[in-house]
This record gives structure tokens, C-alpha cells and sequence, in this order.
């Protein structure tokens, strides 16, 4: 609803509907609009061919969040959609260990979009296992990657 400020950051919060997928919102801010998506895990894919296309039937199971947890926005007009492609760790922990092969380089991923948002928490943890030796956490390391328990 052009000038409905009732979906605004500044009078929603950001949500999340955790049930059979994972959809989550962020409530429109700098007038861009509401943003709803579904963040359950896709195919893996090469992000240099990706077509970030987002499918109807992706359309249609957000309209029907909508209609169910926001009435008024389940046929609002869609203003753009497309998918967003991120990285994650097979088991969606964080990777914080030092490269096997080069004793002198610390590797951090696993955090895509998280990892902005976690950032100060992961930088923290990256700076207490370089300038203190601290130990990197067994959840973060490396090896839990080749496990086959």
C-alpha cells in the first residue's frame, strides 16, 4: 500500500517463521519496500552461471506467508525479486582455523550474509587465536569438514 508506513522498520520488527521452511522479513526501510524470503537451502551452484531468476512457485510461497502472517501485504504489487547465492560450510558452522598448508595464514568463511552480521564476534575470535593463541574452537575447525562419522 503506497505511503502504508505501518511496514516500516521503524514500526516492525524483522521476523522469522520457522516451519517447514525458513522464511524470514525485514521490514522496509529507505522506502525500498517489505522484504520477505524463503531461506531454505537450495542446489549447490557455480555463482559465475547462477541465474538469479527467481521461480513462481518461490513467489507464490511467499505470497502465501504473506496472506497468512500479513494480510494486506499478500497481494502487494512485487516490486523485485531475484535469489541470493551465499556460502556456507557443509554443516552451516563458521570455518575458523588456520590453513593446513601455510601455518601462517588463518582462514575465516562459512558466513556469507551471517558473517557481515557476525563480523565483530568472528573478528574477535580471529584476534584472540592470532595475537594470543588462543585455541580455534573444535565447532570452527577445518577437520570437522572431512569427518565421516
Amino acid at each position: 500500500m503506497p505511503g502504508d508506513r505501518q511496514f516500516d522498520i521503524e514500526t516492525m520488527p524483522v521476523w522469522v517463521n520457522f516451519g517447514a521452511k525458513l522464511m524470514y522479513g525485514i521490514p522496509g526501510n529507505e522506502r525500498r519496500g517489505f522484504k520477505t524470503a524463503d531461506d531454505t537451502l537450495g542446489a549447490d551452484v557455480d555463482p559465475t552461471a547462477l541465474e538469479r531468476v527467481v521461480s513462481p512457485a518461490s513467489v507464490t510461497g511467499a505470497r502465501a506467508l504473506l496472506r497468512k502472517r500479513f494480510p494486506q501485504l499478500g497481494q502487494a504489487p512485487l516490486v523485485h525479486a531475484e535469489v541470493c547465492q551465499y556460502e556456507r560450510t557443509p554443516d552451516g558452522n563458521f570455518l575458523v582455523d588456520w590453513h593446513p598448508a601455510a601455518r601462517n595464514v588463518l582462514l575465516l568463511g562459512g558466513g556469507s550474509g551471517h558473517g557481515f552480521k557476525m563480523g565483530p564476534a568472528i573478528g574477535e575470535l580471529a584476534a584472540g587465536i592470532v595475537a594470543a593463541g588462543q585455541p580455534t574452537p573444535e565447532m570452527f575447525r577445518l577437520a570437522r569438514m572431512s569427518r565421516t562419522d
